[in-house]
């Protein structure tokens, strides 16, 4: 992974962002907190991450945001109500809930919001996980290796998402 991030740096994390914001399953956290620690280092542009990565997730989103609006007629009545009831505030937290942003994009265009105020919060939500995820990958990286971070990350993420899977509350 390190490699990548060396030899094709934003390019990766555009193409990583793209591959998050169509719903393809891959680690971009680990990517990100990668990134991170080769920023620190000077080794990967921070302007480069900071673009790249949430552009890369704004056009993976786009067309499940247009499909949405397609569809509007069949969204389930009770998630469409709890959206509209949350609005698309939701998409700035929920991009940290693994699954949420694959529901939450569709059911923006389902409910009508505007474009523009979807583009917004939708930027503001992937520029805050870029954010997240870099600056805490380049905060470990003053102690750690880039394999012990995967591992820290790993033993806290997994714990997390099974709590907030046993927790979640019925749609």
């Amino acid at each position: 992974m390190e490699h990548w991030l060396l030899d094709y740096g934003s390019l990766c994390l555009l193409a990583a962002g793209f591959a998050y914001g169509i719903n393809f399953p891959c680690p971009l956290g680990l990517l990100l907190m990668a990134a991170g620690g080769l920023a620190r280092q000077g080794l990967i542009s921070w302007p480069a991450l900071l673009i790249a990565c949430p552009l890369g997730i704004l056009l993976g989103e786009q067309p499940w945001f247009f499909l949405g609006r397609k569809l509007a007629r069949r969204a389930p009545e009770r998630l469409a109500a709890r959206f509209r009831r949350q609005g698309p505030s939701i998409l700035l937290t929920g991009r940290f809930i693994p699954g949420i942003p694959a529901t939450v994009v569709p059911l923006a265009g389902m409910t009508g919001v505007p474009w523009a105020q979807f583009f917004a919060w939708d930027l503001a939500s992937a520029l805050l996980y870029t954010i997240a995820y870099s600056v805490c990958g380049n905060v470990l990286s003053q102690w750690l290796t880039l394999g012990q971070i995967v591992l820290l990350a790993l033993c806290t993420l997994i714990p997390l998402q099974v709590w907030a899977y046993k927790k979640r509350a019925p749609l």
